[in-house]
Order: structure tokens, then C-alpha cells, then sequence
């Protein structure tokens, strides 16, 4: 690794909830790609405050996030790629995701505000999100996200400055 601030590439899902996992899920099938030289490519599905420590620990320059969010605003299968507003939240929606991240709940909302709020997260840092279909228990992916994932690995290539590979399950 360079001297440079690494880039991390972090997938955040919930585990066992189908489309929900997609971060997890879609770390466990790059991470054993070729990446550049100074990318982390890593599952971050954990409670939001760890992630922040990592975050600490790893001083990254650029963040790239993947996840699976339900906004409930456009069809399943929809892929969202935004600049994060590093603005942060409230303190009283800190502090009741911190609860609820004592409590076990892990999402992508969680960790975002968490982190904006301690200040972690590089002014570059990118979420890449899609829309699920299936929010069930159980493993594997509806056919809407399982349809994404290649559009979203060109995506975190793009980011990171890399060449686009297709995964193969």
C-alpha cells in the first residue's frame, strides 16, 4: 500500500434478510478481485459506532459506501449513486441510531448519521445504494437486485479509478 490515504470500498447489509444484505453480499463477491493499489475493500455490517472507529483507525481519503436501502421511492432493482451530505444529523437522532445500534440494528441510515455527526467520513466519500425488492428472511437476492450487481461493481470501479470485471456467483 502507498503512503497515500487508502480508498475503502465498505458494503453494510443485514444479514439474512435477503436483498437487505446487499452490502455484505456484494463485498463477499469483489473482494477477491483486482483493485488498485490502496483500495480496502471490506464489509463494514456491523454496529454504526464500530464503523466509525474503523473509520478512525483507517483515515481514509475517499469512501466509498454499497448498500441496500429502502426508500420506498422508486421501483425495486434501482440503483442510487449521490455524493454523501456530510451535514450533521441532530443530536437526538444520533442518539436514538446509537441506541438502536446497541441494540443490534445495523443499516446503512444508521451508520451514516453516526459517522456525519463524529465528523469521519472525507469529504469524498460516495454512497451507492439500491432499492430492494425482497426484505424477507432467508439468502440469495430477488431477481431486481441480483439483475444490479454488475451495474453496481462498474460503479465503485468508476469511483475508485478501476477497470470494470462482471462477478460471477
Amino acid at each position: 500500500m502507498t503512503d497515500a490515504a487508502p480508498v475503502l470500498v465498505g458494503g453494510i447489509g443485514l444479514p439474512w434478510l435477503r436483498d437487505l444484505d446487499f452490502g455484505t453480499q456484494f463485498i463477499k463477491r469483489v473482494e477477491h478481485l483486482d483493485w488498485p493499489e490502496g483500495v480496502v475493500v471490506e464489509d463494514l455490517s456491523y454496529a454504526a459506532h464500530r464503523v466509525m472507529h474503523r473509520l478512525q483507525e483507517l483515515l481514509p481519503g475517499k469512501v466509498v459506501l454499497v448498500g441496500a436501502m429502502p426508500r420506498e421511492v422508486d421501483p425495486p432493482g434501482t440503483i442510487r449513486r449521490y455524493p454523501l451530505d456530510l451535514t450533521p444529523p441532530p443530536d437526538d437522532e444520533v442518539q436514538e441510531r446509537l441506541a438502536e445500534a446497541a441494540g443490534g440494528i445495523i443499516d446503512l441510515d444508521h451508520t451514516l448519521a453516526v459517522c456525519r455527526y463524529w465528523k469521519v467520513f472525507p469529504q469524498d466519500t460516495v454512497v451507492i445504494e439500491v432499492e430492494p425488492a425482497d426484505r424477507n428472511f432467508g439468502l440469495g437476492f430477488s431477481e431486481e437486485i441480483e439483475a444490479s450487481v454488475d451495474a453496481v461493481l462498474a460503479m465503485v470501479r468508476e469511483e475508485v479509478g478501476s477497470t470494470t470485471e462482471e462477478v460471477t456467483t
